[in-house]
Parts: structure tokens; sequence; C-alpha cells
């Protein structure tokens, strides 16, 4: 009998690979998760290959590049994106690109969706309203026979398309983490380059080249690590609820989240204060001083003489009903966020503790 092994993160990352060099064909500029995740990918698939060269191992051990287990110091080479945010200086590029998208979907009797957001969405909040904003949404069937329907890999796609005389890159001077300054197009020799926007709306976009490159470098290197910096300027009443969704989104990146590090908490893996009492989690109010099943926990910093620390799947519940609440003050009118112990909890002013600005 004859069987098909499908590896599906392969399958997606091959997927997303292909729509890629659709769009940048198509003169787009590709943004957000998808470069932040192909620069920490590409560097730890170099892991990965000094491994193989330093061990003296065969071409043949490349056929456990897909395995969740198999060398796990550069398992960061098989992250994949999510989703993929593109951007189209006028709608005839993006014609094309939505065009190639729903002939490639053809080839695979794929499902193609295709929905245009209104303009009360928060995008249009940050980057104004000179943007039209669609979302595609593929959907592929893997491995699909007479008796199996096959798994199913959705694709989702922003796309943004300028409707403007003027031309802005994203992140549309308006960026929310340092990790999400970079973005991706095609060059004239045909290829692609990943590099800093030219409207990051920080002092990047005047900096010499020399300075650029100085933080170009100790970006990618935090990224590397697993760290970012939060640096959204916008003001307006509503800046926190946008400042609040975002950081979220940041969290609940299971596959690729990385720890903001100039923000009101703080990730850590175990409590290393000593404490005269035994702690316990504001939220599930369960003991955390122990914590020997390793469980990930944040510490929240609105009070420095008074220790608060809960489960991280706690804080992020916590967090998402505290900014979805969308509480105002009476008297400014704008957002706030609180933490547990009902301290002020906003982000508005992070910016200002980030390497850019300080």
């Amino acid at each position: 009998m004859e069987t098909v092994s499908i590896n599906m993160n392969k399958e997606r990352r091959v997927a997303y690979n292909q729509i890629k060099l659709m769009g940048l064909d198509e003169h787009g500029i590709i943004y957000g998760g998808m470069v932040r995740d192909e620069i920490v990918a590409t560097y730890y698939k170099s892991v990965f290959d000094e491994y193989i060269d330093s061990a003296s191992l065969t071409i043949e051990e490349y056929k456990n590049y897909w395995k969740l287990d198999y060398h796990p110091e550069s398992i960061k080479r098989l992250i994949i994106p999510n989703d993929m945010d593109i951007y189209f200086k006028n709608n005839t590029d993006a014609s094309s690109f939505i065009t190639k998208i729903r002939n490639y979907a053809d080839k695979f009797n794929a499902i193609v969706n295709i929905h245009n957001v209104g303009r009360t969405n928060g995008l249009f909040y940050s980057i104004g309203q000179n943007f039209e904003h669609k979302i595609i949404k593929l959907i592929f069937r893997i491995g699909r026979t007479f008796v199996f329907v096959g798994h199913k890999i959705e694709i989702k796609i922003d796309v943004i398309i300028n409707n403007s005389d003027v031309h802005i890159e994203p992140p549309f001077n308006c960026a929310d983490f340092t990790c999400n300054l970079f973005v991706m197009s095609s060059t004239t020799e045909g290829n692609y380059e990943i590099r800093l926007s030219r409207n990051t709306g920080t002092s990047l976009d005047s900096n010499n080249h020399v300075c650029k490159r100085r933080i170009e470098t100790d970006i990618i290197n935090n990224m590397i690590a697993g760290n970012t910096e939060f640096i959204r300027t916008i003001v307006s009443n509503d800046a926190e609820y946008i400042n609040g969704m975002r950081i979220l989104k940041m969290l609940n990146n299971t596959q690729h989240s990385m720890n903001i590090t100039n923000v009101l908490f703080r990730c850590i893996s175990k409590i290393t204060e000593k404490m005269e009492t035994e702690h316990i989690c504001d939220i599930c109010q369960h003991s955390i001083s122990d914590n020997s099943n390793g469980e990930e926990l944040v510490e929240i910093l609105t009070n420095k003489h008074a220790i608060n620390i809960m489960h991280k799947k706690c804080f992020i519940e916590y967090f998402r009903k505290e900014i979805l609440k969308k509480y105002r003050n009476a008297i400014t009118n704008e957002i706030e966020c609180k933490c547990t112990r009902r301290n002020l909890f906003n982000f508005k002013d992070s910016y200002k503790f980030s390497s850019l600005f300080i």
C-alpha cells in the first residue's frame, strides 16, 4: 500500500513564499509580522546550517529540517507567518496582485474570499483615510482524495491600497514595535530586500547612513534574542485602546511572541525575589510562590513597593477584558487601562523609554 506524508508547516511556508513573490512582482511592499519572521527564521536557518557543517553531517540530515524535535537550538528556523500585510502605491498594482491570487487559488481548487474593510476599522485611526483596506482569505485543502476531505490551510492577506498622490511606506509613520520597522520590497535586479522603512515615524527617517545601520543592527540583534520595544506615539482619546490591542496581539502570538522590554510589565520564568509570605496570583488566586510546573509568569511594575506577579495566561485574559472595557477618564475623555491593583496601566508614554527616543 502506498502512503503519502504531508508536512503541513512546510506546505504553509511554501504557500506564503509563493504569494509573497507574487506581491513583490507587482511592486508591493510587505511589512509587519511576515518580515519580522523572515529575519528571525533566516538567522536560525544559518544556525542549523552551521550545525550540519560543523558536525560533518551528510546532506541527508536536511531531511530532518522540518522535524520539531531536531536541533532545538535552531527551532525558530521553522517560524511561519500568521498572515501577510502588503501595501500597494496604486489600485492598478493591487488589482494585478489580486488577479494572480485568484489564478493561483484556481490551480489548487482553493476558495477565495475578498472583502472590503470599513473605514471605522482601527487601522484608519492610525494611517488616515486615504487608504483602501481589503482582506483576502484563501482556503486550501491539502491531500484531498476520494475518501478524505484533506487538511485545511487558511491564508490571510491584508492589502492596503493608496488612493492619493502622496506615497508613504508602511508603517505609515506610526510604527508600533521596533521589530516592525522593516519592510520587504523588490529590487531593480529582480530580487527582493529587507530594509528599514523610510517612514517609521522615528528619528531613523532622518538619520545618516552610518547611524541608521548601527541602530538597524541593534534592533535585529534584539529580535534574534526575542526582544522588542513598544514605540507607538499616536496621541488621541482612543490611543490606549489601539495600544492595548497591538500589545495583546504580540502576547498572543504563540509561535513567535517577543518580550516587550519598555512597558509596565515583564515576562519572567520564575520568582527570584525572596518573599516572606506565599504569593497569590491576583486573577486565579492560586499560589505561584513555587511554580514548580514552570508556567510562564508576568510581573506588573506599576508599584515598585509591592510585588505583583501572576500567571501569564491569567494576565492576558485580564488585559484583554480591561482593553475591551474602553474605560474613559471622566476629565480627559481618554481611554485608560488599569492593572489588577487599579493603578494606571497605560502605554502611551512607553516610547520615551525606548532606545530610539532616549
